[in-house]
């Protein structure tokens, strides 16, 4: 199948860089992947992630980690094209929340991670996914107690975001959607949307 990013509104990245944050969008994603062999501080990263409170969906083939905000539609779209490789086993993709986009993002980040069952709320969430007034992600935030309660979980996500962002892109900031996924022995790193030949790797990933 090939990809063909959706064009979102200018209006909407506008918002976004006043406001401090980037929802990088299709072809201007920076990609870089690892040397020939995974060093040692791409294989603690790799580790480091299994620590995150990541929401896992899928049950067989390789691990892809996904860092995403609930209203940004970048990662909306990420979401979707996952679900076929997800549906036919494979890969197993863990969904690392993260809230910072819009006001509303950490609210419904909170609400995503404290539900009983996490991964349906990120569902819930996805597939009432809204661009009407903005894009905005469909469930409800958390009330602020539970945000209160999930506050340091949804920082140490955003910490390995950040740092590995800056290490390997010197991007100064957090940005989403960012994945990671190992191929031929290599950890790589994407930051926006993937183009063909990276959604062919991240689909093969071992």
């Amino acid at each position: 199948m090939t990809y063909a990013p959706r064009k979102w509104p200018l209006i909407y990245l506008t918002f976004w860089l006043l406001a401090g944050m980037l929802c990088v969008p299709f072809h201007a994603s920076a990609a870089v992947a690892g040397p020939a062999a995974a060093n040692d501080g791409d294989l603690d990263y790799w580790q480091a992630l299994t620590h995150t409170h990541y929401i896992q969906e899928g049950s067989k083939g390789p691990i892809v980690y996904d860092f995403y905000d609930p209203n940004c539609p970048y990662c909306h779209e990420i979401y979707t094209w996952l679900q076929n490789p997800i549906r036919s086993k494979q890969i197993r993709v863990r969904f690392i929340t993260v809230g910072f986009l819009r006001p509303s993002s950490a609210g419904k980040a909170a609400a995503i991670l404290a539900a009983k069952n996490p991964l349906a709320a990120l569902k819930l969430n996805e597939n009432k996914f809204s661009t009407k007034n903005g894009p905005e992600g469909g469930i409800a935030p958390a009330p602020a107690a539970v945000q209160h309660k999930m506050r340091e979980a949804l920082n140490f996500n955003a910490s390995l975001l950040v740092n590995k962002e800056a290490e390997v892109l010197g991007f100064p900031g957090a940005s989403v959607p960012f994945l990671v996924y190992r191929q031929d022995g290599k950890i790589c790193y994407i930051l926006g949307l993937p183009n063909n030949k990276q959604w062919s790797e991240i689909i093969h990933a071992q």
